[in-house]
This record gives C-alpha cells, sequence and structure tokens, in this order.
C-alpha cells in the first residue's frame, strides 16, 4: 500500500470562581479554585494553501510512488540537501508549524512528477478522504497536452461507478509549460493541446498555467477562447522569469483581461528578481482582491532553504501596502476565494 503520512485550537473554555458568603465556610463545600488565565489567543492567520506538492518514498527502493524527475534532479546530491529528502504530509505540517504568523487549515494538491500520473492522482484522492489529512482538493497531472482521447482515457478511470462524475476531490488540471529544454512561448497554441483542452471544459476541472512570463501573451490568447472555462494562474506567471517587471506586468493585464482567470500569489523562490514584494504588489493591483489566491508551493522554496511563510510574508506586507488589510479583504485572500475557485464545502 502506499504510504499515507499524517499527523485547531479550541477556545478554552474559562470557569468563573464561585464566591462563597462570608461565614457559610463551615457548611458549604470547599470553594472553587479560579481557573488558570486563558491562553492568549493564536496571532497566527488561519489560510487555505492552494498549492502543495507531496512526495513520500519517492526514492529508488522507496514505498511510495516513484519520482524520476527528482531521481535525476538529485544525482550527487547529499542525503537531505535541497529536493533529495522526503516530503511527506508530516514534513509539511512541521515546516507551517516552524512559523509564527501563519498556520494552514486545510490544503490542494498540485500534481509534482508522482508517478504514473493516473496512480498519483488516486493517492492524493486518498488523502482528501483522510479526515486527518489537510489535503482537501486535488490539481492533477491530465494529459491536455496529448488531445482529446488522452484526457478521455485519463478522466474514464475516475469516473465514480462508471457515471458521468468525476470525484469531488478532483478539482483542476494541469501540465507544466516548463523544463530543463523550456517549450516555446507559444506552445499552449498548439491544436493537440487545445483539442485536449476542450475535451476537458465539459467535465467540470479547471485548468492551471505554470509557465514562464514570456508565454502570458499566449495564455490571454487561449483564456479568452474558451471564456466559460475556469483558469488559475500559478505563481503569478512568473516562472523562471528574470528582472523584468515593465514586460511581465503589461503581459500579466492582457492575462487579467479575462475575468475567467484568477491568479495564485506565491512562488516567489523561483522568480529570479531581488523584489518579489513589488511584483506581489502588481499582481494584487491587476487581479483584483476577489481574483487572487494564496499559495506557498511547499516544498519548492523549502528545498531552496525559505522558510514556510516568506510567501506568506511578502503577500502580507503587500496588502499592506495597497491598504488591504480589513479582515473583509484579508479573508478573501487567504480562505474565501479559495473555497469559491476550488468549490470547497
Amino acid at each position: 500500500s502506499k504510504p499515507r503520512a499524517f499527523v485547531p485550537t479550541r477556545r478554552p473554555w474559562v470557569c468563573l470562581p464561585v464566591h462563597m458568603e462570608e461565614g457559610a465556610a463551615d457548611s458549604a463545600s470547599p470553594p472553587v479554585a479560579p481557573a488558570p488565565a486563558a491562553a492568549p489567543a493564536s496571532k497566527k492567520r488561519a489560510v487555505i494553501d492552494t498549492h502543495v506538492h507531496l512526495a513520500s518514498g519517492w526514492k529508488e527502493g522507496g514505498s511510495g510512488l516513484p519520482n524520476y524527475f527528482f531521481r535525476k534532479l538529485c544525482e550527487g546530491v547529499p542525503e537531505g540537501e535541497g529536493f533529495n529528502q522526503e516530503w511527506s504530509e508530516d514534513d509539511f505540517r512541521r515546516s507551517v508549524a516552524a512559523s509564527d504568523v501563519v498556520e494552514v487549515d486545510q490544503a490542494i494538491y498540485v500534481e509534482c512528477f508522482n508517478s504514473p500520473i493516473e496512480a498519483e492522482t488516486q493517492w492524493a484522492l486518498d488523502l482528501c478522504a483522510d479526515p486527518e489529512s489537510l489535503v482537501v482538493g486535488v490539481v492533477a497531472k491530465v494529459p491536455v497536452n496529448e488531445g482529446a482521447e488522452a484526457v478521455e482515457a485519463f478522466l474514464t478511470q475516475f469516473r465514480v461507478g462508471g457515471a458521468a462524475a468525476l470525484p469531488k476531490a478532483l478539482k483542476g488540471a494541469r501540465c507544466i509549460f516548463l523544463g530543463e529544454e523550456m517549450p516555446p512561448a507559444d506552445a499552449c497554441l498548439d491544436a493537440k493541446f487545445l483539442e485536449g483542452l476542450a475535451a476537458l471544459e465539459p467535465s467540470g476541472l479547471h485548468w492551471e498555467w505554470c509557465c514562464q512570463p514570456c508565454a502570458l501573451p499566449h495564455v490571454a490568447a487561449v483564456c479568452a477562447r474558451f471564456p466559460n472555462m475556469q483558469f488559475v494562474l500559478d505563481h503569478c506567471g512568473h516562472d523562471d522569469g528574470e528582472e523584468d517587471f515593465d514586460t511581465w506586468a503589461d503581459a500579466l493585464e492582457r492575462v487579467a483581461l479575462n475575468a475567467n482567470v484568477v491568479c495564485k500569489i506565491g512562488g516567489c523562490e523561483k522568480w529570479g528578481v531581488k523584489n518579489p514584494q513589488r511584483y506581489v504588489a502588481k499582481a494584487l493591483e491587476i487581479f483584483g482582491i476577489d481574483r487572487v489566491l494564496y499559495e506557498s508551493n511547499w516544498f519548492v522554496g523549502a528545498a531552496l532553504g525559505e522558510p514556510y511563510d516568506r510567501n506568506f510574508r511578502h503577500l502580507m506586507k503587500s496588502l499592506e501596502f495597497l491598504d488591504w488589510m480589513s479582515e473583509e479583504k484579508m479573508t478573501k485572500v487567504f480562505r474565501e476565494n479559495a473555497k469559491r475557485v476550488y468549490r470547497l464545502e
């Protein structure tokens, strides 16, 4: 069986001390001792993390799903360094617990090269079915780039009882437009990919974009072709980017013209810029408070030596810069928008 590593704070009920009448001590029960002072309320903000990767037992001879991408990436890397580590849900919880400003009570699992992709999807769905897990939704690697037939073959394996309905926890799909050899900027305009996306649309699953900034104008064009489909832009559309603020911002505005796109704010550890907060604030401005989602992109940041809450702190500082610190606005960014997009109960 596949490994499933898993591990709320309740406001204390305060008992009021009983005050006895003077002279009643001989005939009455002993006075009740005052309850200890209530612990101060947690200063951590509870969030829904919309972008979490997990890989457990992935190494050769391990008990989990193999991850050949990681095995290649970690060749020559000492055990316990960089990506050459276990990335279980327990590890995720420990990483979050080290923060003094944020806590996670729900998370979305996003595909990350565990294979085969059907087994990865089922493993993540099993996490969602476990009440002890934080994982409540799955973004699967659906082979949209291989066309309609491949999409249908993948989805058929997860139809509930052979019916049309997919598992409720299966929320979205993606395949990344990145790689050791980067695909062309306009790869998403490939006829096979567009055919596969058209086949995915009736399923009700949304599509997530993970791409370089140079691909954004083409991403905008595809989103316009499918106005009734929900799209999510991962990492502000700046994966493996550079110091390109003006061109990136212009392209991001073109994407945001499509009302069917929301933007995940995070992943800044892979942006290649000195001032990520400037990009975060601009993405917030462009998409607006109702169309942005918090993401950590864990475990990528952790593998690069970043604390869990780095993206959270950048986002909080940008919200403060924009004077968007009202509880209503922050609740949208950290919870309500995620509930809407991922159809969480």
